[in-house]
């Protein structure tokens, strides 16, 4: 102990002042060391409980597979021939054996060019090419190694080299980055210069791309407003006077948009174009009277739209889909990983059978379900003996564990108990205890495991060894969907939670007027902020197609259809919080659609609105079809979709438990940093912990101050008593002076 650095030598006094300081200082020590040994027990008791915690956290995470049901559906898939077909699959997968016989492996696509004298060199070619939709741009100084980069950073799906044949014969090659027949290169000129008819990776021979019943289909495009340039980001659009049976049609791809070609195509005899919406975008599309009409390009115009394609010069590889049988049925696939011919089984193609096919097993693996229980049960089991570890107490040394008369870990004990125990009886089914299943507990609150009873019980009642284990749930109502539920909600027991539907759930809609002989007057609407105009003599069915096309070129969540004779615009999605503003140049009752405010330039704000009701009596929070239970009630954390059209009762919505969903709900509880019983435990020891250390500190400051004190009051004492030793001796000397000195 630091009794401080004044040294106080006793020499006045006679005595040992530093020895006395100390004995006074350790004294007064003595509560601080006895505060440290109890903050040292708190650092140990806050060990065993972050110990508690984590193990109470690793049961609950094993719990996933046991109650999502995937720890019971476990299979086992095994090839008879592993070098032409490899086989695996995941929980659920349909049970069986399958003869397999590949007869064909999906191919990449690959093309090359004609030999070039050089790769380094300028090639004099300028403008644009399209691959796979991605538009490339040339300049005349670009290189065959220019061109090659170009396309590799385009990300068209494809990827360019060079194979140098000799030091006079240099190629391009490009492959495809998808196999099958789906993933060929689509290559396109498209300007006028011909710049991949040169490369010689095309012919100069064309016909119809893509034919349709008595005509030809164009390529997708996303925006059919803009001009056909724009869209597809060319350099320099072509143009030029193309023929349609015979027939001439100025087309300038730098000007005219989708529409504006399917107009001026339109307009011809014997022959309709339209502009029609698809998957991926819009497309134009001919179509003769009588038959498929003949086409004639000029500048590669219906080439860039699509309507006409050339041949490959050179083909390497041809783009070939898988092609394969499943116990005699025949299947193709684009790729060689087949996922979606047997259920949860994935098929990796690796060669063609041959005579030979290959026999794929899928049978129940039950071993891993009992492993997997039997783990559960290991996981449990060393959670109990921790708990009843820590809390013996010996009578001798009157000493206990971390956890001797702590309520909440009494109730952590009790409630996995009652969690495994307790009744799975929401659902209809026979199994409905863990007993039943060969889960009993001894004397010592573990679990003890039967596995040929779980083994007999699993095989004889899959479904309900799902639902004694898993969390289920279901709606009377058809038109109801349990969309979640969470750890805090509760089961719901056999009778279930009723719902009561107060206000249906709707979509913006806006519906136009009666226009039977489609449209008669030019119209312009602002929709979104956005203009767009439908002309006098368009149909209700052409409306829709223009206003389809602004909403996907512009990414609007909304579709045009066409409702008897009226055009209607609704939002793809439900609910308050989604609608559309529409502004028309024409007032009401003016021979237009009505969109729009009375007054044609007011606009008008149409706007859904969101499912409201209750759950077992409780008001609900509703937004678009979605009904999300309030919080605090035993049905927190319920989420429904609700698709009901008419307001009232909607049935009754069940929620089960089972053993594994309820300790992970009971487990995440527990240990939610906030709220949870062993996270306050914890909390209450780190502030005791912290409390302790305040206290020492306060202590500490006050030893120091006392020690300070003993040396000053010491050194005043020996100071004085010094003086005394002076003041004596220099009378003693006096008298000695004095007449008879000494004797005196």
């Amino acid at each position: 102990m630091d009794v401080g650095a004044i040294t106080i030598s006793g020499l006045a006094s006679d005595l040992d002042i530093a020895g006395i300081i100390t004995q006074l200082a350790e004294i007064r020590q003595r509560p601080i060391d006895m505060l440290a040994e109890r903050q040292t027990e708190y650092v140990g008791n806050l060990t065993v409980c972050q110990q508690l915690t984590a193990k109470v956290l690793a049961l609950g995470t094993m719990m996933s597979g046991l109650s999502g049901g995937q720890a019971l559906e476990q299979v086992n898939v095994t090839s008879s021939s592993t070098s032409a077909v490899v086989a695996t699959g995941g929980a659920g997968a349909a049970l069986g054996e399958y003869e397999i016989e590949v007869t064909a492996l999906a191919e990449n696509h690959k093309i090359s060019s004609g030999g070039l004298a050089a790769a380094d060199e300028a090639l004099g070619y300028e403008g644009d090419f399209r691959i796979n939709g991605e538009t490339i741009s040339m300049v005349a100084t670009d290189s065959l190694e220019d061109v090659r980069d170009a396309i590799n950073a385009a990300g068209a799906g494809a990827t360019a080299s060079i194979l140098t044949v000799s030091d006079t014969d240099h190629r391009l090659v490009l492959r495809s980055l998808s196999t099958g027949e789906s993933g060929a290169l689509d290559v396109v000129d498209a300007n006028g210069g011909d710049i991949l008819e040169g490369l010689g990776l095309q012919t100069s021979v064309t016909s119809i791309k893509s034919a349709i019943d008595s005509g030809a289909a164009g390529d997708e495009l996303t925006d059919t407003l803009a001009a056909v340039g724009v869209a597809m980001d060319l350099s320099v659009a072509p143009s030029g006077t193309v023929q349609i049976n015979g027939v001439d049609v100025a087309i300038n791809l730098g000007s005219d948009s989708l529409q504006d070609i399917a107009t001026a195509i339109d307009a011809l005899d014997g022959v309709s174009a339209s502009v029609e919406s698809t998957e991926n975008g819009y497309r134009l599309e001919v179509v003769g009277d009588v038959g498929t009409p003949t086409f004639a390009d000029d500048g590669n115009v219906l080439v860039t739209l699509g309507l006409l394609g050339k041949g490959i010069a050179n083909e390497m590889a041809a783009a070939q889909d898988a092609a394969f049988t499943i116990d005699g049925v025949s299947m193709t696939r684009s790729t060689n990983a087949v996922d979606d011919a047997i259920e949860n089984v994935q098929l990796q193609l690796v060669d063609e059978t041959g005579a030979d096919s290959a026999r794929v097993a899928v049978t129940w693996d039950i071993n891993a379900a009992v492993d997997e229980v039997s783990t559960f049960v290991a996981y449990y089991n060393d959670l109990a003996g921790f708990i009843n570890s820590n809390q013996s107490f010996d009578s001798e040394t009157e000493t206990g564990g971390a956890f001797v008369g702590s309520v909440p870990v009494m109730g952590l004990e009790s409630g996995l108990r009652e969690q495994v125990t307790g009744i799975v009886a929401t659902l209809t089914g026979d199994l409905q205890l863990a007993s039943a299943v060969g889960i009993t507990t001894n004397q010592s609150d573990q679990l003890v495991f039967d596995s040929t009873a779980f083994r007999s019980a699993l095989q004889s009642d899959p479904v309900g060894m799902q639902r004694l284990f898993g969390n289920a749930s279901e709606a009377s109502n058809a038109a109801v969907e349990v969309y979640s539920t969470s750890s805090a909600t509760r089961d719901s027991g056999a009778d279930g939670w009723a719902l009561n539907i107060t206000q249906v759930a709707t979509q913006a809609t806006a519906l136009g007027a009666e226009q039977a002989g489609g449209i008669t007057a030019d119209e312009t609407l602002r929709i979104g902020g956005t203009d767009v105009t439908l002309t006098a003599g368009m149909s209700l069915t052409e409306a829709s197609d223009v206003l389809n096309a602004l909403f996907t070129a512009r990414s609007m969540s909304l579709e045009a259809t066409v409702e008897g004779d009226r055009l209607q615009i609704q939002h793809e999605l439900w609910g308050a919080s989604y609608g559309v503003v529409i502004t028309s140049s024409l007032a009401d009752g003016a021979g237009g659609t009505d969109f729009g405010g009375a007054t044609a330039g007011v606009a008008e704000n149409y706007t859904g609105q969101d499912v409201a009701g209750t759950i077992d009596g409780v008001a609900a929070t509703g937004r678009g079809q979605q009904l999300t239970a309030a919080e605090g009630e035993q049905t927190e954390g319920l989420v429904l979709t609700v698709g009901v059209t008419s307001t009232g009762d909607a049935g009754v919505v069940r929620v089960s438990k089972g053993i594994a969903s309820r300790l992970a709900d009971y487990t995440a509880m527990v240990t939610d940093a906030t709220t949870g019983s062993l996270s306050r435990v914890a909390d209450g020891v780190s502030a005791e912990i912290e409390a302790i250390g305040v206290e020492i500190e306060g202590l500490t400051t006050d030893v120091e101050r006392y020690i300070t004190k003993l040396q000053l009051d010491f050194a005043r004492m020996e100071s004085a008593m010094a003086q005394s030793q002076v003041l004596l001796d220099w009378l003693t000397m006096q008298i000695d002076y004095l007449p008879g000195g000494s004797e005196s």
